[in-house]
């Protein structure tokens, strides 16, 4: 079973909560550009196939254009560009920006690091950036000092903020009233994930017909109801087997599953590997 990357406005952390699982592995560069009126990216649709960006304005403007748009960049906005993602900006001549770049890498514990990054907005207004705008000078300082552990302590700055964006970005769809029948069902199903659950008996829950339930679950988790409800019975039977609390066969009956050779299959076809070589790790 392949995750899919959601679309990232339906992210959201009750629905899709191990979507983002990564690590920042390393800090390219962390540098602060003064207000310089003929300021601009190296070139025309400038790309960097090593680094993702991740840029704080401190002041001024300036004009960008990626993903196809155009933006103007004001003071205490953030951008967020992923590696190989063609961009071009420059400083506002009559109101040239200063802002503070870092250039970072990432690996992903569980999925796609690509999609993982890639979901994530690319441009943030200040308003919002506000409670997280200190961690950004303090990245540059520590990076500048150079004191021992500065760079676990970058990697750490870098986490806090890419954790505050994905929190801003996923947090709002959680209010609207299909998100919250979604989230309801998903948490039922989180709770008796031994039971078995048809589309029709979860839509009259959700107070949905079975076709408009199933759109919207797929829309909110890009998984189908039967697939979502097979990742957190695997989910769990890679925990009971980790934990020494079940053999193969008592982790399958654990987790609802009387079959166990249906099990064994489906336990390899989301995991990757049998469910007795991943008690072996």
């Amino acid at each position: 079973m392949t995750m899919l990357a959601p679309d990232p406005r339906r992210v959201t952390d009750d629905i899709y909560s191990d979507f983002y699982d990564f690590v920042v592995s390393d800090i390219h560069f962390v540098t602060r550009r003064d207000r310089i009126p003929s300021w601009h990216t190296p070139a025309r649709n400038y790309v960097d196939p090593i680094s993702h960006i991740l840029v704080y304005a401190l002041e001024g403007s300036a004009d960008y254009e990626f993903d196809g748009r155009r933006y103007r960049v004001r003071q205490g906005d953030i951008m967020l560009f992923p590696k190989g993602l063609a961009h071009t900006g420059a400083s506002v001549p009559e109101d040239p920006w200063s802002f503070i770049g870092i250039g970072f890498d990432a690996v992903a514990l569980h999925g796609d690091i690509d999609a993982q990054i890639a979901a994530m907005n690319h441009h943030w207004r200040g308003a919002f950036t506000d409670s997280i705008a200190a961690i950004f000078p303090e990245l540059h300082v520590a990076w500048a000092d150079q004191k021992p552990g500065y760079r676990v302590r970058c990697r750490a700055l870098v986490m806090s903020a890419l954790y505050a964006l994905i929190r801003e970005q996923t947090q709002p769809h959680l209010y609207s009233p299909h998100s919250q029948k979604i989230v309801r069902i998903i948490a039922m199903m989180r709770r008796h994930f031994d039971q078995t659950y048809s589309v029709g008996a979860l839509a009259d829950q959700a107070g949905l017909s079975p076709s408009h339930f199933r759109a919207l679950f797929k829309e909110f988790t890009g998984l189908t109801v039967k697939e979502y409800h097979h990742k957190i019975k695997i989910s769990r039977a890679k925990e009971l087997l980790l934990s020494g609390e079940c053999n193969v066969t008592e982790a399958a009956m654990r987790t609802g599953f009387s079959d166990i050779y249906y099990f064994s299959r489906l336990f390899k076809k989301v995991t990757g590997t049998n469910p007795s070589e991943y008690t072996k790790r």
